[in-house]
């Protein structure tokens, strides 16, 4: 009896050994796998390479530069330009110019008047009289073969030059009635002159101009806009040639 009651014991201490044991040991790994490094996260798949701009040709660099240099040099004339209107209209308003101004109008004017003078007296010419008859001759002669049955070019192309060889003729005539007549030739004359005259007032002008420092800056900008424009445009047509 009190065998049996030692082995009894002695076999609950040691399940009890055995637990506490394997407890020990579960907390253990437990311990051991917590304190392990996390593991790393995957890596990011390598990114494409930005893709880069194309470098600019040698022609598209010299377009941008012929396209500049014109911007220029139209900027460059524009105000070339406005310089040149305002002399002008500033030497407009002087007596000589206005002056020569009207001497031409008169002149011209006149003119007028003896060709129209001239004119009327047309009717008692007989040479005149003789051509415009001719040419209403050859004017009705065509009109009839239209309307007529036998329309056709061989018909009407004779009866066309005629009628123009008569209005020629016509017009010539009055030319050397016109000009033989002795008011429009006095009066042709003065139309000449106060042309002349306001031709030399003209090139006084463009003279005193070219003296205008504003003006001349001007002008020499033009100029160098001009031979840069120039250069560029050559260098754009051997670029295009290559």
């Amino acid at each position: 009896m009190w065998t049996r009651y030692l082995w009894v014991t002695f076999l609950g201490v040691g399940l009890l050994c055995t637990n506490a044991f394997g407890a020990n040991v579960s907390s253990t790994h437990h311990h051991k796998a917590s304190s392990l490094p996390a593991a790393p996260p995957p890596a990011a798949p390598p990114s494409a390479p930005a893709t880069q701009p194309a470098a600019p040709t040698q022609l598209s660099l010299d377009g941008a530069a012929e396209v500049a240099a014109a911007k220029e040099l139209a900027s460059d004339n524009k105000a070339l330009q406005a310089i040149s209107d305002a002399l002008l209209a500033k030497f407009q308003q002087t007596p000589e110019w206005t002056t020569a101004q009207n001497k031409l109008a008169d002149a011209q004017s006149n003119l007028e008047s003896a060709k129209k003078a001239a004119s009327d007296a047309l009717t008692n010419n007989s040479d005149y009289q003789d051509a415009l008859a001719a040419k209403q001759k050859a004017i009705d002669a065509l009109n009839a073969a239209k309307a007529g049955d036998d329309a056709t070019p061989e018909t009407l192309s004779p009866l066309a030059s005629a009628s123009m060889m008569a209005s020629m003729k016509l017009k010539k005539v009055q030319n050397e009635v016109l000009s033989g007549d002795t008011g429009v030739q006095a009066a042709s004359i003065d139309v000449t002159a106060a042309q002349h005259g306001l031709d030399l007032l003209t090139a006084n002008f463009q003279q005193s101009m070219s003296a205008d420092k504003d003006y001349a800056a001007a002008r020499d900008a033009v100029a160098a806009a001009q031979q840069k424009y120039d250069v560029a445009r050559a260098k754009v047509s051997a670029d295009e040639g290559q």
